[in-house]
C-alpha cells in the first residue's frame, strides 16, 4: 500500500489555543517531506458554550458520535480505512476514544498517542489505566504533555526514547507580540475602557464551567474587595455558567465582563493587569501567566492539570483551599509591589523555554522517531 506523505492528528475539535501548534507541526513536517491533517468535528452542547472553537488549512472534517454508558461518555470515529492510508496517526490518549482499540490491533496503522500521560485532573481509575496501558503498549510513539506524565509512562514499562515531553504551551510569541505592541496611549486607553485607573487589578480568563470553581473565586472576590475597595475583577471568558458569572457581575460595581479573550485580546490586557487569578483548575493558562508576566494566584487543588508543573513557588502564589485564606493571600500580593515585580521577573525568565514553536519542534522529533521505530510498538 501506498501511503500518503500525511501525518495526521485526530482531535474533538479544534480550540483557538491548539492553532499555533497545529501550524508549527505543519511547518516543521514540511521540512521532512510531510503535511500535517487535523482530523476533527466541531464542538457541541456545554463544550460549544465556550466558544472557542477554530479551524485551520490543516482541518479534515470527520465526524464523531458520542454516547454516554452510565455516566459516562464514549466517542467513536469512523476513521480505520484513512487510518490506513497515512504515515501516523496521532490519536489522543484517553480510554474513551472506542475506535483506538480497533487501530491498535491493525498492524497497517501506525499509531501514535498523546495526552497527559496519566490522569491528572480526576481521581485514578483502575480500568482506565489498564485500557489505556493496553493502548500505549501497541502505540509505536507517546507524547506526553509534561516531564510528570513522561515518568509515569516509562514507570509504566515504555523506553525513554518511545516517549516523547512536548511541554505543551500555547502561542507564546503571539502573546507576547501584541503585549509589547501596545503604545503608552494604548495602555492608557485600556485604563480608561474599564474603569482601571488607580486600581488594583485581577483576572480571570479561561472556561465558565465546573473545574475553574467560579462559586469560589465569587466569594473570595467580595472579601479582597471589602478590605481593598480599589480592587477590581476582571472576568474574560465564555461557557455553562456564563449565567451565574453575569448574575455575579451585575451586582457588583467592582467587576467588569469582557466575554472571550483571545491572545491578541489577552497580550494587550496583560499591560493593565497585577494578578491572574485561578482557585480552580490550571492548565495551559498557566502558560499564559509565565508568558506576560503576571503572576498566578491559585490553590492547592487536587486536580490541576499537568501545565501546573511549569509553575513554582518562585514564579506563583499557592494557598490553601479555602475562600479566606485565598482571599488574604491575594489581598497581601496585590499591596505588595516589590514582591509582585520578582514574581514577575521570575515568570518571565521561566517562560523563555515555553512556546508553541518548541512544542512543535518536540513533536515532530516525536513523531520522526515513531516513524523509524514503527516495527516494533513495544
Amino acid at each position: 500500500m501506498t501511503r500518503r506523505p500525511v501525518v495526521a492528528i485526530v482531535q474533538p475539535f479544534v480550540p483557538t489555543y491548539r492553532v499555533g501548534l497545529f501550524n508549527a507541526i505543519d511547518e516543521q513536517l514540511q521540512t521532512h517531506g510531510l503535511t500535517l491533517e487535523v482530523w476533527h468535528d466541531q464542538p457541541k452542547g456545554i463544550v460549544a458554550a465556550r466558544g472557542n472553537a477554530s479551524s485551520g488549512p490543516w482541518s479534515v472534517p470527520v465526524r464523531q458520535r458520542r454516547l454516554s454508558v452510565k455516566r459516562r461518555n464514549v466517542t467513536y470515529r469512523h476513521l480505520h480505512r484513512p487510518a490506513r492510508n497515512v504515515q501516523a496517526l496521532v490519536h489522543g490518549l484517553a480510554s474513551s476514544n472506542v475506535e483506538t482499540y480497533l487501530l491498535a490491533r491493525d498492524p497497517q496503522v501506525n499509531l501514535m498517542l498523546w495526552g497527559h500521560g496519566r490522569n491528572f485532573t480526576a481521581k485514578r481509575n483502575g480500568v482506565d489505566d489498564r485500557l489505556e496501558r493496553f493502548l500505549c503498549r501497541n502505540a509505536s510513539h507517546l507524547f506526553a504533555y509534561t516531564e510528570a506524565g513522561a515518568r509515569h509512562l516509562v514507570a509504566a514499562g515504555h523506553t525513554a526514547d518511545k516517549v516523547t515531553v512536548v511541554r505543551n504551551s500555547t502561542d507564546t510569541s503571539l502573546l507576547k507580540r501584541h503585549r509589547d505592541g501596545c503604545s503608552a496611549q494604548d495602555v492608557e486607553d485600556l485604563r480608561q475602557r474599564h474603569g482601571l485607573s488607580g486600581k488594583h487589578v485581577g483576572l480571570f480568563v479561561g472556561a465558565f464551567d465546573g473545574p475553574k470553581d467560579l462559586p469560589f473565586l465569587c466569594a473570595a472576590a467580595d472579601l479582597i474587595h471589602a478590605r481593598d475597595p480599589k480592587f477590581i475583577l476582571l472576568m474574560a471568558g465564555a461557557g455553562p455558567l456564563a449565567q451565574m458569572v453575569h448574575e455575579f457581575a451585575l451586582a457588583r460595581d467592582y467587576v467588569r465582563l469582557l466575554g472571550r479573550v483571545e491572545a491578541p485580546d489577552l497580550g494587550r490586557l496583560s499591560n493593565v493587569v497585577d494578578l491572574m487569578l485561578m482557585p480552580g483548575r490550571v492548565g495551559l493558562v498557566a502558560v499564559d501567566s509565565l508568558a506576560l508576566g503576571i503572576p498566578l494566584v491559585t490553590t492547592n487543588h487536587d486536580f490541576h492539570a499537568p501545565e501546573v508543573e511549569y509553575l513554582s513557588p518562585k514564579t506563583s502564589l499557592f494557598l490553601p483551599r479555602d475562600v479566606a485564606s485565598f482571599a488574604d493571600g491575594v489581598h497581601r500580593l496585590l499591596t505588595d509591589t516589590d514582591e509582585r515585580t520578582r514574581l514577575s521577573a521570575a515568570s518571565l525568565s521561566a517562560s523563555e523555554s515555553l512556546s508553541a514553536e518548541s512544542a512543535g519542534a518536540r513533536f515532530v522529533a516525536g513523531i520522526l522517531r515513531g516513524l523509524d521505530g514503527q516495527p516494533s510498538r513495544r
